[in-house]
């Protein structure tokens, strides 16, 4: 264990960390979809960035959501506005045959590849390439694109990857750790844990898909953006084998149950920030709703407003309905001029998400479905009716189901009654409220917050000059030697050969050396055989056993 002195000599020491937070690839990787809120997932980048300079530090940041108010060891290169703001909206259509997770999966990796193609044009960002600067770590962040990975070898530094989601399939293969699909569900699928054999299968089958998808619709186009930028050197899949550390903002108490290998840390949570602060109408609305409070959020990239109108005017029918304050995040004037909205419903542009949740008052979360939602309501304590969208949203709804928590809608084929009968169920029952509770005890009890947990373990990386001998051995072992399949073949080429051998001798002992067995008695058995086939006939036919 290292000693006191050693941890204060670790936070006096001024080390210069490179920061390439592409929050662009979350944005862009959410442009023309249904994305989660994108600047929650800066967030939860931002919060890490801060605890790091509170231990003083150096920190360079490439990021799309330069601080207002930077610290003096925090240098941001702004990228503010190189790539348009993206907005959706819940009436596009998808008139294709491709299943949906691939569909998802292939505008994901469209969306950060370009984003890789733009940030990699700017001056900036060429400057810093070019630059004389040293570092001693690059934190890249990790989800559908790699084309920052040679930072890392430009300045000779190991690499930390944060990943706003659970472990995705190509970043399994590149640390090396188990993928276990017949019970941990792919990072797109809506299943559970305990699958039946068709899940099991079409898991499987989504999980190789992706790391195909991967393959060539990301790390191909990301190696060209990548040379252009760095010039010609290793390949992107062979510099991800080299992640000294990746930060996966999931936990096993909430997500799936799954092999860890030392590389992969989980810190879900890691954005959750007690220091929001609540603008006094929403406060005084929220503490004059004795009768509790139903809170709906899509994101804020999923607009409520644009849900079909006859959809929304289910919804808003069912929603004045209840005897409950129902606060919701959409922008009124957006609406069509000819839908109503509820009495006891008030809409806002913004809301301190994190705050209202854990509000006493709130009864109810209607979510998306989103990782950083959940996590929230989780850790609050609230119930949940989740209508997923898109990514891993109906994976996340799944569950919640499973805990006991939350019900699950599909915005398409909801009515009235059955968004009725979701909402007087997860309000009236009392069994969601207390299995919230306990799985926020479960959530929250750790040895470590989750973000004291993803500072420690990068300052154990800058420590131990990377941290090599957390690297899994699996990485350098072939397909083949992985799955055992030299062994298995082996193995099976043993026994085969050893039953011939056996074979051989034991009819050897039987044409020649036996001769007890009476003649007379063999010509019954081989009548015998023609009549009745049982196993020891089989056997004295087989083996042509010599009378006397």
């Amino acid at each position: 264990m290292q000693s006191a002195a050693d941890g204060s000599e670790m936070q006096a020491r001024s080390l210069w960390l490179l920061v390439v937070l592409c929050a662009a690839a979350h944005a862009a990787r959410l442009l023309a979809v249904l994305p989660t809120n994108t600047r929650s997932h800066y967030a939860m980048y931002g919060r890490l960035i801060e605890a790091l300079a509170k231990r003083q530090h150096h920190i360079t940041v490439l990021t799309h959501f330069p601080m207002k108010n930077p610290p003096p060891n925090v240098e941001e290169i702004s990228l503010a506005g190189t790539i348009p703001e993206i907005t959706n909206n819940l009436t596009r259509q998808h008139n294709t045959l491709k299943p949906h997770f691939i569909r998802n999966l292939e505008q994901i990796m469209k969306e950060c590849v370009h984003a890789c193609e733009t940030v990699s044009q700017l001056p900036a960002v060429k400057a810093l390439v070019n630059s004389t600067l040293s570092f001693d770590l690059v934190i890249v962040e990790v989800f559908g694109s790699e084309c920052f990975l040679p930072f890392g070898r430009r300045f000779q530094a190991p690499i930390v990857g944060v990943l706003s989601s659970v472990p995705l399939p190509w970043v399994n293969e590149q640390l090396g750790n188990p993928e276990a699909t017949s019970y941990v569900p792919a990072y797109m699928m809506s299943y559970g844990q305990q699958m039946s054999l068709w899940e099991r299968m079409m898991n499987t089958l989504a999980v190789l898909w992706s790391k195909l998808l991967y393959q060539y619709k990301s790390q191909m186009p990301s190696q060209l953006i990548a040379d252009r930028l760095f010039g010609p050197g290793p390949k992107l899949e062979e510099l991800a084998k080299n992640y000294s550390l990746v930060l996966s903002n999931s936990h096993f108490s909430i997500n799936e149950v799954r092999p860890l290998v030392p590389a992969l840390v989980e810190v879900g949570g890691l954005h959750l920030d007690d220091s929001q602060t609540m603008p006094r109408e929403l406060k005084t609305i929220l503490d004059k709703s004795y009768r509790g409070v139903v809170y709906w959020s899509f994101g804020s990239m999923s607009r409520i407003e644009t849900i079909p109108k006859n959809k929304l005017e289910q919804i808003f029918d069912v929603l004045s309905e209840l005897p409950q304050t129902v606060l919701v995040k959409m922008n009124k004037r957006m609406l069509a001029r000819n839908i109503t909205v509820p009495d006891n419903v008030y809409t806002m542009d913004w809301i301190p998400q994190y705050r209202t949740l854990c509000h006493p008052n709130t009864k109810l979360f209607v979510s998306h479905g989103g990782l950083l939602g959940t996590q929230e309501a989780v850790a609050c304590g609230v119930p949940m009716l989740t209508v997923p969208l898109y990514a891993d949203q109906a994976l996340n709804g799944r569950a919640m189901r499973d805990r006991g928590v939350a019900l699950t809608l599909t915005l398409k084929d909801s009515n009235k009654e059955s968004w009725r009968e979701a909402l007087q169920d997860l309000i009236k029952n009392p069994v969601y409220k207390q299995n919230a509770m306990k799985l926020k005890a479960k959530f929250l009890d750790r040895p470590l917050p989750p973000l004291e947990t993803a500072v420690y373990w990068i300052e154990y990386v800058l420590r131990h000059q990377g941290a090599t001998h957390m690297r899994s051995p699996a990485q350098d072992l072939s397909l083949i030697q992985y799955l055992l399949l030299d062994i298995i073949a082996i193995s099976i080429a043993a026994t085969l050969l050893t039953v011939f051998i056996l074979h051989l001798m034991f009819r050897y002992l039987c044409t020649r050396c036996i001769r007890w067995w009476p003649k007379e008695k063999l010509v019954f058995e081989n009548r015998l055989f023609r009549r009745n086939r049982s196993l020891f006939h089989c056997f004295i036919w087989l083996y042509k056993f010599k009378g006397n």
